[in-house]
């Protein structure tokens, strides 16, 4: 594994979307949380908040945001902000080069999420299922899609045609008002999904992620159905799995 320095250069580039009210900017030197293992790696995707800016700290993609905001009063834990989604328009779409089509490769998505109640009187009139993460298609199907019905559940399809890799697999119960660290892997054939570090469900399948050319979105799907709550330290790797086991994230790591 790659050890990463602790001084940053993430240079960003403006959201191309006129309708979001937030953009990322420049960002140079950045000074970032140590890390405690060499196994923690920006990944290819790692997306935070950072100088009231949304950023992604791999400075590899192109962020298209709708109607996002920064809110400071429920912080992550590093106090800096975090991306809240109002569960009816807002979304942030990244586009791809290639490194969210996982097709049979190893790879890692983890995040940390705040669900807001869908029983408030803001929550009450949306839709029960609601997208965390998919990556668009068009195909009939989405390679895949991360979405709440109303636990936490992922749908895999290698056609495009039929959940055929993951057909709403359980990831674990969903919290309402606390922070929640999710992450799912596959290392070779084997699936893993995790709440909070605590291995929820396995599975396994030889077969290939479809492929598409499609943007990886946070916080919607393109039927709508938008995620209500919190959102931070978005990460994805291909070609490493991170967690095979339990494992338990400290102050010590960028990704606390």
């Amino acid at each position: 594994m790659v050890r990463l320095s602790r001084s940053l250069s993430a240079r960003g580039r403006k959201s191309n979307s006129s309708e979001g009210s937030i953009f990322m900017t420049q960002i140079t030197s950045k000074t970032t949380n140590s890390i405690s293992s060499d196994e923690h790696l920006l990944g290819d995707l790692f997306i935070t908040v950072q100088d009231s800016f949304v950023v992604d700290l791999t400075n590899k993609h192109t962020l298209i945001t709708n109607k996002l905001n920064i809110d400071y009063n429920i912080k992550h834990m590093d106090n800096l902000g975090s991306l809240i989604f109002n569960g009816k328009n807002t979304n942030l779409n990244i586009r791809d080069d290639g490194n969210f089509n996982f097709g049979l490769d190893d790879f890692s998505i983890d995040w940390w999420e705040y669900q807001l109640p869908i029983s408030s009187n803001y929550g009450k009139d949306l839709p029960p299922i609601q997208y965390s993460i998919y990556k668009d298609s068009f195909y009939k199907l989405q390679p895949f899609q991360i979405f709440n019905n109303p636990n936490k559940a992922i749908n895999i399809s290698s056609n495009g045609t039929d959940w055929n890799i993951a057909d709403n697999k359980y990831m674990g119960m969903i919290e309402e008002n606390e922070w929640t660290h999710w992450a799912i892997t596959r290392s070779n054939s084997n699936f893993y999904a995790f709440k909070n570090g605590i291995i929820k469900n396995t599975w396994e399948s030889e077969k290939a992620i479809n492929n598409s050319a499609g943007c990886l979105s946070l916080g919607s799907s393109p039927k709508g159905n938008s995620f209500f709550g919190y959102m931070d330290k978005i990460r994805t790797i291909k070609g490493t799995t991170l967690w095979i086991d339990e494992f338990k994230l400290t102050k010590e790591d960028l990704f606390y």
